[in-house]
């Protein structure tokens, strides 16, 4: 087999950026408010059929910038939904995207307009890897997500774990400086180990919550990034050396 009948090219989204299906769930205490607030954006559409309330790159929206931004988008091909939300159960609602750009926008901008005690932010589940399709396959995203997230084997995340993991850690030894150490070797051991292909985090828009998850999930976009080049071993904690080697020295 040649090298052009097995290459395959990267699945990107019309807004440029490649494809990682996300979902986000909300915690709701009053639909009554995000479903008002729905019915006023312009940028927001519901389909009966499908039970889904669009959210469209366009009016209110149109203004976040993409690498492919709303005026490079050919006019035929506009609005482009960029996710959808549906309300699961009385106190659940869910947001899909095809990126960890367009969730990251999406909780930037709905942010602002739901206020959180009517609708939260509390888990993100993600897709740790890139696709591609051979150069005459035309991609065909799923219609559901279900297949990524409703899962038995799914890993899920919470701070609670982790929390417990280091409080079992810090009881084996007596000094700070002790448990410290065996702290930063705990999550020194962590990141080598690659990230699961589908997880689970928790997320919070509180205080430096939102760029905490911005951070984490460019970081886990270039662990993805570089095993889809190849670089297969590659770790997050290789990313942590790398960014450590680059940062500049301090002035004295």
């Amino acid at each position: 087999m040649t090298k052009t009948e097995t290459q395959q090219n990267l699945i990107t989204n019309i807004t440029g950026e490649p494809y990682q299906p996300t979902r986000l769930y909300y915690h709701l205490s009053n639909k009554k408010t995000v479903l008002g607030v729905f019915e006023k954006l312009k940028c927001m559409e519901y389909y009966q059929k499908s039970d889904r309330w669009y959210w469209f790159y366009n009016e209110e929206s149109k203004k976040i910038r993409f690498q492919q931004s709303y005026n490079k988008i050919p006019k035929e091909n506009r609005p482009i939904p960029l996710g959808y939300f549906q309300f699961v159960e009385d106190n659940l609602m869910i947001l899909e995207t095809r990126s960890f750009q367009r969730i990251l926008e999406a909780v930037k901008f709905f942010n602002t307009r739901l206020n959180w005690r009517a609708a939260e932010p509390v888990r993100l589940g993600i897709v740790n890897k890139l696709f591609g399709c051979s150069p005459d396959e035309t991609p065909q995203p799923p219609n559901s997500f279900a297949e990524f997230f409703d899962r038995d084997d799914l890993v899920i995340h919470t701070p609670e774990q982790l929390e417990a993991e280091i409080n079992n850690i810090i009881g084996q030894y007596e000094t700070e400086e002790q448990k410290n150490q065996a702290v930063n070797a705990y999550m020194e051991e962590k990141s080598k180990h690659p990230l699961p292909e589908i997880e689970e985090i928790a997320v919070s828009i509180h205080d430096e919550g939102l760029s905490i998850l911005e951070m984490a999930l460019r970081m886990k976009h270039i662990e993805a990034w570089q095993h889809w080049q190849g670089n297969m071993d590659f770790t997050q904690y290789d990313l942590i050396q790398n960014m450590m080697e680059n940062m500049p020295n301090p002035v004295h």
